[in-house]
This record gives C-alpha cells, sequence and structure tokens, in this order.
C-alpha cells in the first residue's frame, strides 16, 4: 500500500487513513503520522522524507522530530471590528444610563448627530458640536449628554482628555411662551361647557366632542402632564379613598404619538404622587371608569385606543379655542393654568409644587403666572 524504500532510507505508507513515515537510524526504529492519505498531502510528505534522509546523511538529524512535524495551523478567529464612537455611546446610553436610543428621544437625536460626525476624536469633538445649528437651550442639552459621554470614555481608558470640560453653556433667554399662558375662568368655563354640550362638534364628524369632556375637566382639574391624563389607569383610582395616583405616563416615541407608538414609562421625573378625588371630579370620572378592567385607560379615543394628544390638539381643541374666540394654547396650557390658579387662589408654593409633582422652584419658575391684578399695594 506504501513505497517501500532500500535500507536507511523513510518509507511512506498508508495507517488508519493518515500518512505514515517509518525508517531506522542507529538501530532505533521511528514513526512520524501526517496528513490524511491523498495526493497532494503525499507530495508534501515525500519533501518530509527526503528532509530526513538528507539530515541523516550529514548527521544532523533531530531525534525528537519537531523539525519534521507539520506546523499546527492555527484556526482562522475573525477579527472583531473597532467598536465605532456610535457603539460607545449605544453602550453608555443603555448600560450605564439605563436609556434606549430606539425609544428615548433626546437619545435617539444625540445618536443621529453622532452618526453624522462620522468617526471623531477628542480634537474634533468640540468643532462637530459648534457647527450644528442647534439653539442655545438644545446646545446646552447636548452638551451636558455629551459631557457624561466623554468623562466615562475616559473612565474605560477609551479617551485621555475631555475636550467639553471647560465649554460653557450658552445663554438661554426667557422668552414668554404665549401658547402656554393661563386661560382666565371664563375662559375655562367657555372651554368646559363647548366640549360637554358639543357646542362646535361638526354634524359630519363620527363622534362627539363630549367624548372628550372628561379629558379635558380632568387636566383642568388636576394640572397634571398631558400624557399622564393619557396613561391613567382605571386602577389609579381609588372612589373610596378618595383619591387618584399619578405614576406612570402614555408616552410619545420616537416613531410618533398615535396609540401604536407610545411607550409607557414613569412619571417625568419619576415621582409617584397622589391627588385628592374631589366630588366633582368622582361625578365626571364615574360613568367614565364604569365597565372598565383596572388595567384599561381612563380617557380613550372615540375607537377605544390611547389618546394621541398632537391630533386631538389640532382637531378638536385648537378648533374649540378657535370658534370661542380665545387665544390659540397648547394643552400644556391647563397644567400652567392649574399652577396660577393654585397660588392666586393662595395654596402654598410647597403644596402647589407637590400636587404638580414637582420641585417648588421648578413649580414657581415653570408654571405659576400672574393671572390677577391685586387691588392695593402693602400699608407703609
Amino acid at each position: 500500500m506504501g513505497h517501500k524504500n532500500q535500507k536507511c532510507t523513510v518509507s511512506i505508507t498508508e495507517y488508519r487513513g493518515r500518512i505514515r513515515l517509518r525508517w531506522r537510524y542507529q538501530d532505533k526504529r521511528y514513526s512520524l503520522s501526517l496528513a490524511a492519505y491523498n495526493k497532494p498531502n503525499l507530495s508534501k510528505a515525500i519533501l518530509v522524507a527526503a528532509n530526513i534522509e538528507k539530515d541523516i546523511v550529514y548527521d544532523v538529524f533531530d531525534d525528537t522530530l519537531e523539525k519534521y512535524k507539520p506546523e499546527e495551523r492555527k484556526p482562522k478567529t475573525e477579527s472583531k471590528p473597532l467598536k465605532t464612537m456610535v457603539g460607545y455611546f449605544e453602550e453608555w446610553a443603555s448600560v450605564y444610563k439605563q436609556m434606549d436610543c430606539e425609544t428615548h428621544i433626546d437619545y435617539y437625536t444625540m445618536r443621529n448627530t453622532l452618526k453624522k460626525w462620522g468617526e471623531f476624536t477628542e480634537k474634533t469633538m468640540l468643532a462637530n458640536l459648534n457647527q450644528e445649528k442647534f439653539s442655545p437651550q438644545t446646545y446646552n442639552k447636548r452638551l451636558t449628554m455629551l459631557n457624561g459621554f466623554v468623562k466615562w470614555l475616559i473612565k474605560k481608558k477609551i479617551w485621555k482628555a475631555n475636550p467639553l470640560e471647560d465649554v460653557n453653556k450658552k445663554k438661554v433667554k426667557k422668552v414668554a411662551k404665549d401658547n402656554r399662558k393661563p386661560f382666565t375662568e371664563e375662559e375655562i368655563r367657555k372651554i368646559l361647557s363647548a366640549f360637554k354640550n358639543n357646542t362646535y362638534s361638526p354634524k359630519s364628524s363620527h363622534y362627539s366632542h363630549s367624548h372628550y369632556y372628561p379629558f379635558i375637566y380632568f387636566l383642568f382639574k388636576t394640572g397634571v402632564r398631558p400624557a399622564e391624563a393619557i396613561g391613567l389607569r382605571v386602577e389609579c383610582i381609588d372612589f373610596k379613598k378618595e383619591q387618584i395616583t399619578i405614576k406612570e405616563v402614555m408616552a410619545r416615541s420616537v416613531k410618533g404619538t398615535n396609540a401604536a407608538q407610545r411607550i409607557r414609562k414613569e412619571t417625568k421625573n419619576g415621582k409617584v404622587r397622589l391627588l385628592p378625588l374631589s366630588q366633582d371630579l368622582k361625578d365626571v370620572l364615574l360613568p367614565v371608569c364604569a365597565n372598565k378592567h383596572p388595567d384599561d385607560l381612563v380617557f380613550q379615543s372615540f375607537n377605544g385606543q390611547c389618546i394621541d394628544d398632537r391630533m386631538f390638539q389640532r382637531r378638536v381643541f385648537k378648533v374649540v379655542l378657535k370658534e370661542l374666540g380665545i387665544q390659540e394654547r397648547v394643552l400644556y396650557a391647563c397644567r400652567h393654568t392649574f399652577g396660577s390658579r393654585c397660588i392666586d387662589a393662595g395654596m402654598t408654593p410647597v403644596m402647589t409644587a407637590f400636587l404638580m409633582g414637582n420641585n417648588p422652584e421648578t413649580a414657581l419658575k415653570n408654571y405659576v403666572h400672574q393671572i390677577s391684578m391685586p387691588k392695593d399695594l402693602p400699608n407703609i
């Protein structure tokens, strides 16, 4: 089956499907197993045998046989591509900030900006940031986020220095937003009456404005954020204890504002708060919660889905305000109205902030407006 060689030569044979070399040197038998027995490998084996015979002739034979063994081929390992800066940002956001770049708008937009920059370094990051046409408020938000990201890069020894460390935030001019100006008492009454009585519901519409009366009443009465009202479940209203628990929202996602794209998450600042359930509010909510399961949404659209506040603003709220001759506002104006009315009625800033789920400084700074002029000045 193999090649029979003369004495003192190396013979090549097949043994159990593999090539075997056999020879004798200085009264000692040697054997070396090589690769599978086939034509290409036989050609290589002949060269190995010739090499052994040559070494024997010149008395440089390696009796450990290491010289004649084929080099072991190391298995090919796929080299992992180096992680990009976008990849590092996604890791930082998800693992260390517990934020999903696919659902949280700030991280989603920041990631898209980094993708646009391509590969950047400590030396180019600030220039890239300053080239963006951000508003001062957006610039400051992005600067804060990137600062946190870079500190993590340094901690991980990926970067050595923070190019944003000494960068100041831009000055933001405080501009009053007319679309969040509080409603007057008279305007509130007109709006609620128009919703309740379908005053401006189009006759051709397949739903009436009165369907949304409990929703708009709740916003004015409690001052909750629109997403908190939209995400309120029946189980969060305790009619016996006469209290409402605000603990979560149905928030807009990066994919849209409709029911299918909204995501359930904790409140904006993670706080859980209790609101009193007054009798008038109970009268409005009881019919809405009847025959619903605890997990059902309290306020639903006419087709049984969660309310799309953007569509509600455009198709319903804006229409009613226009017909009433009231300056256009966003739904968030209901929250500003609540905060201003609380302070105007003599409620303390601490209690107002508690009801709104903010700290007193935030509540006074952002939500409280002067809605009535004092009749007199303090005595001297």
